[in-house]
């Protein structure tokens, strides 16, 4: 009898410690499982946000070309040749946004049509140049400008953020479906719980083991979960953030200040550093970002008490003043930005000091239509400003 009951109490043993074990391995599956569809649709949201934010940016940059062009500065000629390599530089954005797999069709949809605007921009931008009669003419060029670039530029850039947009909603869905697989994950670690707490009563001396790893697998479930969130703020902090400044972008620009151009006053002004491709040219583009990281701490430190900070492109900083900030007030802090931003920094054991431009506007109600336009005005008085030798602050006059 001694020993039925001996071998009926091991297979009871073996039973539960089978049982155990298959519960085991299926809620392993299951985490990885999650933890794997979660990196992807992280990994999928980042590149695909850093492709537009870079098409975006790009293009950009072709529309400054396009305003040099139509306000008659510089070659012509040369000014289309130097869209050429920035063009390029979108085509592999967009070779790289379409080799993302999973984008949903409204993505795609909103993408192809953003495509579609930039291939037309670039057309048109070119017959700026090649047009004689657009050409010799300052007022045609200028039509073209208001009427053709501008509006498929300003389209292209709507069509790059909705794009942006879906993707993120898409990544909410995605995270939902995590979300409740993570639900289900914790129901079956509840059944563990009652089969671990069974085990102990029928099987004494393995009830405690059963017990601890259930308890570390609870540990390791909560793990997952808080890599879950942090890979979803993560990529909410993506859209609206520069990932190398710790900055707000452009996007977060355009959302901050939106609302106010109607019946707002508020001064605003941009910097950057005039000739900051010597710096990569000479040192790499390692050392620019550290360089640039180095100058944007420093301009936290210093003004982030008197004015939100972006990083808007490359080396630009946008510097929206608090609503207590007077015209003269804002005047005297951007001679201040200047001098910070053109201050020696020691970088990776190497001293580099840039001189630095910048443009500061009085923007008063109804001054603008959109958030571009104030940009534009800017940049356009900032680059006129470089022109003129660099290494000051001008002004931008209210029409």
């Amino acid at each position: 009898m001694a020993k039925s009951a001996s071998k009926k109490g091991q297979g009871g043993y073996v039973f539960a410690a089978i049982l155990v074990a298959i519960i085991y391995l299926f809620n392993t599956f299951l985490v990885e499982n999650i933890f794997t569809s979660s990196a992807e649709t992280s990994k999928k949201t980042s590149m695909a946000m850093a492709s537009i934010n870079k098409m975006n940016g790009l293009l950009s940059d072709l529309n400054n070309n396009s305003l040099s062009i139509a306000a008659g500065v510089g070659n012509p000629t040369a000014l289309i040749m130097a869209t050429e390599p920035i063009y390029q530089n979108i085509l592999d954005a967009e070779k790289q946004f379409e080799s993302i797999e999973g984008i949903s069709p409204e993505a795609l949809k909103r993408y192809s049509y953003a495509k579609a605007m930039i291939d037309t921009y670039k057309k048109k931008l070119e017959s700026l140049g090649s047009d004689t009669a657009v050409s010799d003419d300052q007022d045609a060029k200028t039509d073209v400008m208001k009427y053709d670039l501008y509006s498929l530029q300003t389209t292209a850039s709507q069509m790059l953020t909705s794009t942006i947009d879906i993707v993120n909603i898409d990544t909410a869905r995605m995270s939902a479906k995590n979300t409740t697989k993570s639900y289900i994950l914790m129901t079956i670690m509840m059944i563990i719980a009652i089969l671990g707490e069974l085990a102990v009563w029928l099987f004494a001396r393995r009830a405690k083991k059963a017990r601890l790893e259930l308890e570390e697998r609870e540990m390791r479930l909560a793990e997952v979960d808080a890599k879950l969130k942090n890979t979803r703020q993560k990529a909410s902090d993506l859209a609206v953030m520069n990932v190398l400044t710790g900055m707000k972008n452009r996007y977060a620009l355009d959302n901050d200040i939106s609302d106010r151009l109607e019946s707002g006053r508020f001064q605003i002004a941009v910097f950057d550093m005039d000739n900051f491709r010597s710096i990569n040219d000479t040192y790499g583009y390692d050392f620019g970002d550290e360089y640039l990281a180095a100058v944007a701490e420093r301009l936290k430190q210093e003004f982030s008490d008197v004015a939100e900070i972006y990083n808007i492109t490359g080396n630009e900083f946008c510097f929206v003043f608090n609503k207590n900030i007077s015209e003269s007030q804002a005047t005297g802090i951007a001679q201040n930005i200047q001098r910070v931003m053109s201050s020696p920094y020691e970088v990776l054991n190497l001293t580099v000091q840039l001189p630095c431009s910048g443009a500061v506007y009085h923007y008063l109600p109804g001054d603008c239509l959109n958030v571009n336009s104030v940009l534009v005005k800017l940049d356009t008085a900032m680059r006129n400003a470089k022109m003129n030798g660099g290494n000051m602050i001008t002004t931008v006059m209210n029409i």
